[in-house]
């Protein structure tokens, strides 16, 4: 079958075709990085099922499509790889669970920084005397992990419970909404990373030469050390993007990946660090957990009235901090303005907002009670308004939609 393949491959014209969907699609699912695991993946229709497949990848990239013709076949879809230096890998059969991926560890050597590559698969319908390829290609670059400065948590792909089931709604200490219902069950797909701490103020004034910040000045000790904060979700779009475009410049940014705002799903995934309970730390949060004015579960005033140093308090047991207090943090998603979560098991979910319309926050801060820093508790708020109590964390994840 790889020499079937690999003669397919050989067989390709020079002459453009009009592109032809096939209903396959290539996906990173977890980046090319020195030293770590690689995951590439497809997905195809359920018709596929049966065929004999393969990844076909070219080294230098191949920039551009040709046509394929492969005698007695009928071929659908474009070749992007480059005929000539194309090598037929991870072969195999297509089940019926409608997605395949396969993985590849990158050296550790340096030498392996910068090296690129395209990757397109191709199947084969020997009953139906077919040859289909994907519909995209992956443009890889091995790139660096982000450096140490950065204080980013890898995070890998998994799946939890999103959304809280306490009830009756609104009663001490937990005070549920019905925007954190029903329970559903939601799967991140790709690897990324998380920033262990929210951005602080030093860290804002090195990328955007300004400082918006209530709390910094001689009255407040080690202000560059606290959380950045009056921030808009513009401003912290923005910091995102020039951190990208920092990172890109550096050879660091790896394909398909750059610096955002969490999603509204990974930022719950992460407060709760393959936890249940309605907090990282358990069923309650008391003084000296995290940064927030009062405690419901203890009935004690924690409140310091500002923002405290990033990183003050234990982490979450993926080595997060401050996921349940000191500021609401900026999601990427719009508000959707709905009652209810969908009922059903969703992958990657993703709100996309209006130009002003509300966008999520989540966290809870150090002017919040309690109840404020569930990690399931949801509030949206005006992406052009500023608050003491609104900052942000960055991701490097892969580009959503």
């Amino acid at each position: 079958m790889r020499n079937m393949i690999s003669a397919c491959v050989l067989a390709a014209a020079a002459a453009p075709l009009l592109a032809q969907t096939t209903g396959r699609t290539m996906q990173l699912l977890a980046p090319v990085v020195l030293g770590q695991t690689a995951t590439f993946g497809m997905t195809y229709p359920g018709t596929a099922a049966g065929s004999p497949y393969a990844f076909l990848w070219c080294m230098p990239p191949f920039a551009g499509t040709q046509t394929l013709t492969v005698p007695g076949f009928t071929v659908q879809g474009l070749l992007r790889v480059l005929p000539a230096s194309s090598v037929a890998s991870y072969t195999g059969v297509l089940g019926g669970s409608g997605s395949v991926a396969h993985s590849l560890v990158v050296p550790s050597h340096p030498s392996f920084l910068g090296v690129a590559w395209d990757l397109q698969s191709v199947d084969l319908s020997l009953s139906a005397s077919l040859v289909s390829l994907a519909d995209n290609d992956l443009s890889l670059v091995v790139s660096g992990s982000p450096p140490a400065t950065m204080n980013m948590v890898p995070i890998a792909p998994g799946a939890f419970l999103m959304g809280s089931q306490v009830t009756p709604l609104d009663v001490q200490p937990y005070f549920n909404q019905a925007v954190s219902q029903p329970v559903h069950a939601v799967t991140i797909s790709r690897a990324f990373w998380m920033g262990k701490y929210e951005v602080t103020q030093a860290q804002y004034q090195a990328v955007m030469s300004a400082n918006p910040s209530r709390f910094q000045g001689p009255a407040y000790p080690n202000a560059g050390n606290r959380p950045v904060e009056r921030v808009t979700w513009f401003d912290a779009v923005a910091y995102c993007t020039a951190i990208t475009a920092q990172e890109e410049a550096a050879g660091r940014l790896p394909s398909g990946y750059v610096y955002r705002l969490p999603t509204e799903a990974e930022w719950e995934y992460c407060s709760r660090a393959g936890t249940t309970s309605e907090f990282s730390y358990g069923s309650s949060l008391v003084c000296g957990q995290d940064n927030f004015n009062f405690s419901y579960h203890s009935g004690v005033n924690c409140g310091i009235g500002q923002t405290e140093i990033v990183g003050s308090f234990a982490p979450n047991p993926w080595g997060l901090h401050d996921m349940h207090g000191n500021v609401w943090e900026w999601c990427l998603d719009g508000w959707d303005g709905s009652a209810n979560y969908p009922a059903a098991s969703v992958s990657d979910p993703y709100e996309p907002a209006s130009a002003n319309g509300d966008r999520v926050i989540r966290g809870g801060s150090w002017f919040n009670n309690s109840f404020y820093g569930r990690s399931a508790y949801r509030f949206q708020y005006s992406p052009s308004i500023t608050f003491g109590g609104i900052g942000f964390r960055i991701v490097l994840g892969p580009v959503v939609p």
